[in-house]
């Protein structure tokens, strides 16, 4: 499956888990109002969610139609599974529509605690109780089937994201993800689920260096070099970091030498790419 919006080809049978879904969901989703979804376990999907398991499955409940519940033993307060590693989409569809979403997150809380006295016995609520319903939600943001490309710009040397923060911040990555803040410049149609591109200037690392969605919509705050101006910023999730200390695979030249109609080297943070230039650098991108 081609999808630009992923910047690369993936499998979705290995990395993603499709569920169906009322249209208003999907809707939702699109919109950037629903951002939290959550699934009921059964025993068909089970293997597709967990990993490692080390709990024991006691009952699955669906009294919620968007959030999954489980009881399980309460395993000392710790969620008893865990999620898969390779698990980064979830395909929501219906008979008229259908929407990809990324897995930013995924939450665990416990609902409520009971004592299990065996399969076919009534559960006794219990603040004590060795047993829990869980709550389990997934954080995610939309995969947009046409969505714009912005061109981030960052200068290590005069920037509030200083190079020990972005090493940092690869250091902990979750489920391949970091996620930041930035200043938009045109700020004026980005929507959650644009991409956008990290262009590294005014040294000898000059390149892309990262990538990955915007996953708010743009809002007010201080400006980051410390005025007293206001600025917009968007808040992010970023993936394909490159290693830090490293020069990036698309070096800021390779980009001057294919595009020379865009003035790479300068310009705003946050700058909306124009469609032929987007087309062309996506194709330079992939490759």
């Amino acid at each position: 499956m081609k999808c630009e919006e992923k910047e690369k080809d993936v499998n979705l049978d290995e990395v993603a888990l499709t569920v169906e879904v009322d249209s208003e969901v999907i809707d939702g989703v699109r919109k950037g109002e629903i951002t939290q979804l959550c699934l009921n376990i059964d025993d068909d999907n089970k293997n597709q969610i967990l990993e490692n398991i080390n709990g024991h499955l006691i009952l699955v409940t669906d009294e919620l139609p968007n959030i999954y519940l489980g009881c399980y033993l309460y395993n000392n307060g710790e969620f008893p599974y865990a999620i898969r590693k390779e698990l980064q989409f979830i395909v929501l569809h219906n008979s008229e529509d259908r929407c990809l979403a990324r897995i930013l997150e995924v939450d665990t809380e416990p609902a409520l605690r009971f004592r299990f006295q065996g399969p076919g016995k009534p559960s006794i609520e219990d603040p004590n109780g060795d047993s829990c319903i869980w709550k389990v939600m997934f954080n995610v943001v939309p995969v947009l089937e046409k969505s714009r490309k912005y061109l981030m710009r960052w200068n290590p040397s005069i920037s509030s994201f200083k190079e020990s923060n972005y090493e940092e911040c690869v250091e902990n990555m979750n489920r391949g993800i970091f996620r930041i803040n930035w200043s938009i410049y045109e700020w004026e149609e980005a929507r959650i689920g644009d991409m956008f591109y990290m262009l590294r200037v005014g040294d000898d690392k000059a390149g892309i260096v990262f990538n990955g969605m915007i996953v708010s919509n743009p809002y007010v705050m201080d400006d980051w070099s410390g005025s007293s101006k206001r600025r917009l910023y968007v808040d992010m999730a970023c993936v394909n970091p490159v290693e830090p200390g490293e020069k990036p695979e698309l070096t800021l030249e390779k980009l001057q030498s294919a595009i020379p109609e865009y003035d790479w080297a300068k310009g705003h943070s946050g700058a909306l790419l124009p469609d032929d230039v987007a087309d062309k650098f996506i194709e330079l991108y992939n490759e």
